[in-house]
């Protein structure tokens, strides 16, 4: 697990903010453990701002902080995946619904660059791919008018974001199904169609990419891929 050295800027949400993503992108996969003096050498910062950014994602149960100080990102059961589906739906369909109203012409470029990204780590970097797409949609999310809707959306990706990596894993899953739910979102960007939109975002959830509690085989195919875990992250057996 690999981070940029900090600036001494609001270092506690720097350190959040990149240890957050590293999360939703599964540079550390649930149940896996994180060493507080490992990431403060990672960073290049005290303990102070790792502990602080610890703090507020436990607050968000993004990682558990157990009795014996043990930190470990926390893990989802197969129900809990169900309901952050459930709301995910709502909030993600109306925060693109009101973007469609509400982009500049200005802000297309970065969506289609981000979307030709996606197409690229497709098949070739799952965890790529989880960054290229959660930035495609953070970019289109970002002009629903609404910081409420942008920060619940960020939290429920925090906590749903490692499962795409294990759902890639599975040899039963067209990711090219997702791709064209994402160029289907796209268009209706551009053409300013909100149900669309709409009807974009609700069949790529419903893709065969929608994830689920990792089963042993994955587990081990992804130890087996390398987790890029270092100092920071100690690459400890998934809890279950």
């Amino acid at each position: 697990m690999r981070f940029t050295r900090l600036s001494t800027q609001t270092l506690r949400q720097q350190v959040y903010d990149q240890l957050r993503d590293k999360i939703i992108s599964a540079g550390v996969l649930p149940g896996e453990t994180l060493s507080l003096r490992g990431l403060s050498e990672e960073f290049g910062v005290s303990l102070m701002p790792i502990r602080e950014a610890l703090w507020q994602l436990e607050s968000e149960r993004v990682v558990v902080i157990e009795a014996n100080r043990r930190i470990r990102v926390n893990t989802l059961t197969e129900e809990e995946i169900r309901d952050l589906y459930r709301i995910r739906l709502f909030l993600e369909t109306t925060a693109a619904g009101r973007s469609c109203a509400r982009r500049p012409d200005s802000a297309l470029p970065a969506a289609k660059a981000l979307l030709e990204k996606t197409a690229r780590h497709l098949k070739r970097s799952p965890r790529r791919y989880i960054q290229a797409n959660l930035a495609f949609h953070r970019t289109i999310y970002r002009y629903c008018g609404s910081e409420i809707f942008l920060r619940l959306i960020d939290l429920l990706w925090a906590r749903i974001g490692p499962y795409f990596y294990y759902a890639q894993l599975r040899e039963d899953v067209d990711l090219s199904a997702s791709q064209r739910h994402h160029e289907a979102m796209y268009e209706a960007w551009v053409s300013r169609d909100a149900a669309r939109m709409v009807r974009a975002i609700r069949n790529d959830l419903a893709s065969p990419i929608h994830p689920a509690p990792p089963s042993t085989a994955e587990r081990r195919k992804s130890r087996s891929a390398g987790r890029g875990c270092r100092s920071g992250a100690a690459r400890t057996r998934p809890a279950p």
